[in-house]
């Protein structure tokens, strides 16, 4: 085995555990910046008669259903 003191080993712990914690901040703001990007972007609008989902980039709140052509109501989160 290898040989580690106490403190090396605490010390190990925690970078082990910081480089986790600052992984998973990465990610979250990655995905945070992705979302805003998504967001600001493209609106999703979804029809009530033939249930069709689509993206539209209009700053609008309803919009013709390419499909059907029946009015659609954006959805949010």
């Amino acid at each position: 085995m290898i040989g580690v003191t106490y403190a090396q080993g605490l010390f190990l712990y925690l970078v082990f555990w910081l480089l986790i914690l600052m992984y998973l901040y990465w990610r979250s703001s990655r995905r945070r910046y992705q979302h805003h990007r998504l967001k600001d972007s493209l609106h999703l609008f979804s029809c009530d008669q033939c249930h069709y989902t689509f993206l539209n980039k209009d700053q609008v709140n309803l919009v013709r259903c390419p499909r059907c052509n029946a009015i659609c109501i954006r959805r949010r989160r």
